[in-house]
């Protein structure tokens, strides 16, 4: 039986669910759940990584990403040491930059579902220069967290995403775009946050991942919790929701400037998101002065 743990049963804080800690492993360690991501950087040594029942390797400067609810643990450990980073992607990871960043798409999204769907061999190893940046940014990172003086919670979001992003470069350059199923998907997946008001077909996104609409569909879903065609028409409202702020537009133009050819299916599809009609969120905003987006 796989035993799960909790962030608030391992002492993480509320509102910050966050713990670095550097491990030196002498035996095997249980297969186990949790409810928040995991990222691993091997620092030394090697050993046997189970996740979801399938066996894989890992040697030192190689990085992963274990998302909640994946079952994974360690055998045929052999002087391993990692730095292993517990947190919340919603907490830490909402950088809008770090969305236009393939290797970002890639490390943190794709390539985890596809070790669990196939035996997927896109994991990032660092070159021993690129560890050292690695390990020399983690090692800010924990001290911040051992120490915690004043602003340690910004410090960390802060060194953490500048981690986030190094590896995700270092992704992006050492992994072969034609020989990486995850880096191309990550690209079309960047190709959409930075083209999404232009017109974009299932068919189209599919072929500029070098897959099947069908299979493009499946793991994308499975990645993002939603189809593609639904990804772009909620990126193209969120983006109507800047133009409805300005009152020289008609609704029919926002419509327009924000990709949408019919005003009708724009209105519906804003109140199937938001709970209400375009003109009534531009209301709201005028009175409240509000120029915050609404949550879904």
């Amino acid at each position: 039986m796989t035993t799960k743990l909790f962030a608030r049963d391992i002492g993480l804080e509320p509102g910050f669910t966050f713990r670095i800690q550097k491990c030196p492993l002498t035996h095997d360690y249980f297969v186990h759940s949790h409810d928040f991501s995991e990222l691993v950087v091997i620092l030394s040594g090697s050993a046997v990584h189970i996740i979801e029942g399938r066996e894989y390797p890992v040697r030192a400067g190689q990085v992963f990403l274990i998302h909640s609810n994946v079952s994974h643990g360690y055998k045929n450990v052999n002087g391993i040491e990692y730095v292993n980073v517990m947190f919340q992607p919603e907490q830490l990871l909402q950088q809008s930059e770090l969305r236009l960043l393939p290797g970002f798409q890639a490390l943190f999204y794709i390539e985890p579902f596809y070790r669990k769907e196939m035996y997927f061999k896109g994991m990032l190893t660092l070159e021993p220069g690129q560890l050292r940046e690695a390990t020399r940014l983690l090692d800010v990172i924990l001290e911040e967290h051992d120490r915690r003086p004043e602003g340690y919670r910004l410090m960390i979001r802060s060194y953490f995403t500048a981690l986030v992003g190094m590896l995700s470069r270092y992704y992006q350059t050492s992994s072969g775009l034609e020989d990486n199923k995850a880096l191309r998907i990550g690209e079309t997946v960047t190709y959409i946050e930075e083209h999404f008001l232009q017109p974009m077909t299932l068919q189209s996104m599919a072929d500029m991942a070098y897959m099947s609409t069908r299979q493009f569909l499946r793991v994308f879903t499975r990645n993002y919790q939603t189809t593609p065609m639904d990804y772009v028409i909620r990126k193209r409202l969120d983006y109507s929701c800047t133009l409805l702020r300005s009152p020289d537009l008609s609704i029919s133009q926002v419509a327009m400037d924000s990709g949408f050819h019919d005003q009708n299916y724009y209105s519906r599809q804003f109140r199937k998101v938001f709970g209400c009609s375009p003109s009534a969120y531009r209301e709201k905003m005028q009175n409240s002065g509000d120029i915050s987006p609404l949550s879904p």
